[in-house]
Order: C-alpha cells, then sequence, then structure tokens
C-alpha cells in the first residue's frame, strides 16, 4: 500500500508539473524554422527520449495482455516519469510541433499517474488509462510526422 501511495503521489507531482504549461522561450537556434528544429531536436535527444514513451505504451500493453498488474502499475508509473522528461525539453521552435508534443506528453503523464494506481486488471480507470494512452499516442504520431517534415527522424 506504501508503494502505491508513493508511486500515486509521483505521479500527481508529475502531472501537476506539466499541468504548468510551457513558460520558456526557445533561444539560441539559427536558420530556418525547420533548421531550428532539428538543432532543437538534437540538442534533447528528442527521438531517443519519443522512443523511451513508446517502449513505455508498449510494455504496459504487454503486461495488461500478460496479466500482470505489478508489471502495469510499474510501467504506468515509468510513463509518468518518461513523458515528464520529454516534457522538460519544451517549446520547441515551432509553436505547432509544441502544441503537438504538449498534448501527448500531457496525456501520457496524465495517464501514467491514473494506471498507476490501478488495484485490479478490471479496474474502470485502467480502461480510462488505455483511452488516454491511445489519444497520446495519436497526437505524437502527428508530432513525429511533422518532425519528419523538418528532417528530423
Amino acid at each position: 500500500m506504501i508503494v502505491r501511495r508513493r508511486l500515486f503521489r509521483a505521479a500527481v507531482l508529475a502531472v501537476g508539473a506539466l499541468a504548468l504549461g510551457v513558460t520558456a522561450g526557445c533561444t539560441g537556434y539559427s536558420g530556418t524554422q525547420a533548421h531550428q528544429v532539428t538543432q532543437w531536436a538534437s540538442q534533447y535527444s528528442v527521438i531517443s527520449n519519443d522512443a523511451i514513451v513508446i517502449a513505455d505504451v508498449g510494455a504496459i500493453r504487454r503486461s495488461i495482455k500478460a496479466a500482470r498488474l505489478l508489471d502495469v502499475t510499474s510501467n504506468c508509473a515509468g510513463l509518468v516519469t518518461d513523458a515528464g522528461t520529454a516534457y522538460g525539453n519544451l517549446p520547441t521552435p515551432d509553436n505547432t510541433l509544441t502544441n503537438e508534443l504538449n498534448t501527448a506528453y500531457q496525456d501520457f503523464a496524465n495517464a501514467g499517474g491514473i494506471c498507476a494506481t490501478a488495484t485490479s486488471l478490471h479496474a474502470a480507470k485502467l480502461f480510462v488509462a488505455m483511452k488516454q494512452i491511445a489519444v497520446g499516442v495519436t497526437a505524437l504520431a502527428r508530432a513525429k510526422l511533422r518532425l519528419a517534415s523538418d528532417g528530423v527522424g
């Protein structure tokens, strides 16, 4: 029970930090917007951070399929942490890209916080979390397309 409370507190803190929004501005990049995005993505290892988040989503799905609740909650807590790390790289030099990534990372952190506290594989909160993760995956896919159009990826 103590572990679940700690996971819940960590999830709440991470979600709260994400909810504060993107406040810093991007500076120090030069050239076209596409070039600036490429510089930003390289500086912050965006592709590898996003791959970690997607790996977390896959681990959650596999844990649910294998009916291992402890793995589900642990992987969900990991998703909160990894989404928070990725979120820390925002904003980007492209406001539309920033908004897409912001949406994805917030969806992942919120969903991870919800499913990290699941007490059953059949809990309604787990279903809600998985729906929100799916929304985050869609937002991240849109962001990846935008990154690719800027030559990143």
